[in-house]
């Protein structure tokens, strides 16, 4: 469970290895040989009504085969490497064991980190010693596995002044895994995790919001539906396309202000991964990933230098966060029955504030895929441990000088993922009520809408498409506040609150950063299924309840 600050992570009865975070040579990876693992998993099985507080993860396969009848060599990777710089930033080696079958086409380079020249910007690209043993047998159609992060279906192949330089699609977890069993019981170590930025994460912002695509705002969809029925709040408008002007009479369109451009990486190569937060730009917009003792949070705001304003602070409360997984693959496919599920999140909570300079004219929307992942290798499995963060928000300021503020707490009691198969969900309550919070000062009808995307996920690929067992919240808010016109009469605020789970084994990738890797990758052939999510709370609210703000 989260503990944060200087900790350890133990594997199987009580073996500890320290951290040292100032020490990247020693910082991050859970350790340890895979056959031991195997074995400290028999004798350390979870009982009923018994947690196991250790790692106990284990890749339990069924042939003797290793990637298409190649015999096992033990584990590749488990030197010093495995704690390196190189392993946080591109992950750990894969494991070649008796026991461990990859699928036919899989091509195993052996080294791992060590074999890492560099990887892009976008993390499709990487660069692979040329001596590295299998690194010859990296071909267009074949899938890549060096590590971790530099997993995935070639779709080129170039070879510069001996290195190999492979571009890399996304590929499925069973693509890459034939028969396994992964069995995963695990207090999550804030402190360990490492901030990774993919300063061309494809697909990474949209503008205007693609929030129909993904991440997207209930408060939107209700906005736009609210709307059409004359619905006077702004907080069931957001999702049009334009807000009306306080007395003009006029229609502002909500604007995007130009391309939008990020920072790349010096040499157009992923940075390495770093022990602090790492803020993101997106244009006029900029986002930061945290965790502190307790809480995992997004901070994302709207640069100041234009007329526009905005600032939320969406943060997640836990106590001894715990995963735990069981994903039996057998014969390329998942059976039925798979868990995996994220534990010990206490409560979420909000902090809104916008402002507008010039009114409806300052109105904006974003929609983005941060680029910037938690992630930890772990060392003596194939795996890595990665925490992705979406959001969107949409502004809809009505009158000049115009100011919203809010902010709310709510309970969640119960885990998220996927149990024996299925969705689970936590049960909501009200810690502090966004209701009494919302206030500013505006002319006009105003409010906000935003809505942010949780993910945790143990597995391979690349940073676009992480492949494996993953659990997601998404929560959505909108809150409006009403004219300060009215005010002798009475003052309408309103608010929206929606919160969805989802879970499953794959590949879990927006619509909009598929759309970018087709782009990118125009041999690529690979289908994303659709994924639905479940939803636990759905709350809209609006005071007083009188006929004037319900009208």
């Amino acid at each position: 469970m989260v503990h944060e600050g200087h900790g350890a992570a133990r594997v199987g009865h009580g073996e500890r290895i320290t951290e040292h975070e100032n020490h990247p040579a020693a910082v991050g990876c859970v350790t340890g040989g895979g056959a031991a693992l195997r074995a400290r998993w028999a004798e350390s099985a979870p009982r009923p009504g018994r947690r196991v507080a250790a790692l106990a993860i284990a890749l339990l396969l069924t042939t003797t085969a290793a990637c298409g009848g190649v015999p096992g060599r033990g584990h590749e990777s488990a030197g010093p490497a495995n704690t390196s710089e190189a392993a946080l930033t591109y992950g750990t080696g894969p494991v070649r064991d008796p026991s461990i079958t990859y699928q036919p086409d899989v091509v195993i380079v052996e080294g791992g980190p060590r074999a890492i020249r560099s990887a892009s910007s976008d993390g499709l690209t990487w660069t692979i010693d040329g001596n590295a043993r299998g690194a010859q047998g990296v071909r267009p159609g074949k899938v890549l596995y060096a590590t971790s992060r530099a997993v995935g279906r070639v779709q080129e192949v170039r070879r510069v002044h001996g290195d190999v330089v492979a571009t890399l699609g996304p590929v499925e977890f069973t693509e890459v895994f034939r028969d396994a069993h992964l069995t995963l019981d695990q207090d999550i170590d804030s402190g360990a995790l490492h901030y990774l930025e993919i300063p061309d994460l494809p697909g990474a912002v949209t503008v205007p919001a693609d929030a129909s695509t993904d991440v997207a705002t209930e408060a939107e969809k209700d906005a736009a539906k609210d709307a059409a029925q004359g619905a006077p709040t702004i907080a069931r408008m957001i999702g049009q396309t334009s807000v009306r002007a306080a007395h003009s009479g006029r229609v502002g369109t909500v604007v995007a202000r130009g391309p939008v451009r990020r920072a790349t990486a010096a040499g157009g190569t992923l940075p390495p991964a770093r022990s602090s937060s790492v803020t993101a730009d997106l244009g006029e917009w900029k986002a930061q990933p945290y965790r502190s003792p307790g809480a995992f949070g997004l901070k994302f705001d709207h640069k100041a230098a234009a007329g526009l304003k905005v600032f939320v602070d969406f943060s997640l409360k836990t106590e001894k966060l715990h995963v735990r997984s069981d994903v039996p693959i057998s014969g390329g496919r998942v059976a039925d029955g798979a868990t995996f599920a994220v534990e010990g999140i206490k409560s979420v909570a909000i902090s809104i504030a916008a402002g507008a300079a010039n009114g409806v004219i300052d109105n904006s929307k974003i929609r983005a895929e941060v680029p910037v992942q938690m992630t930890l290798p772990i060392a003596g499995t194939p795996f890595a441990f990665n925490i992705s963060w979406k959001f969107s928000v949409a502004t809809a300021l009505g009158g000049n000088n115009t100011t919203v503020t809010a902010g709310g707490e709510w309970g969640l009691d119960g885990a998220i993922g996927m149990v024996n198969g299925s969705i689970v969900t936590p049960k909501l309550s009200v810690i502090k009520s966004i209701m009494d919070s919302i206030t500013g000062i505006s002319v006009g009808v105003s409010g906000i809408a935003s809505a942010v995307e949780f993910k945790v996920q143990v597995g391979v690929g690349v940073p676009a498409a992480f492949a494996g067992p993953y659990a997601k919240l998404v929560m959505d808010f909108g809150v409006t506040n009403g004219s300060a016109l009215g005010a002798p009469l009475t003052r309408c605020v309103g608010a929206t609150l929606d919160g969805k789970v989802g879970g499953g084994v794959g590949v879990s990738v927006s619509a909009v950063a598929m759309a970018a890797l087709k782009k990118l990758l125009p041999t690529m052939k690979f289908q994303v299924q659709q994924e639905s999510l479940t939803p636990f709370v759905h709350k809209q609210q609006t005071l007083p309840d009188v006929p004037l703000c319900k009208s």
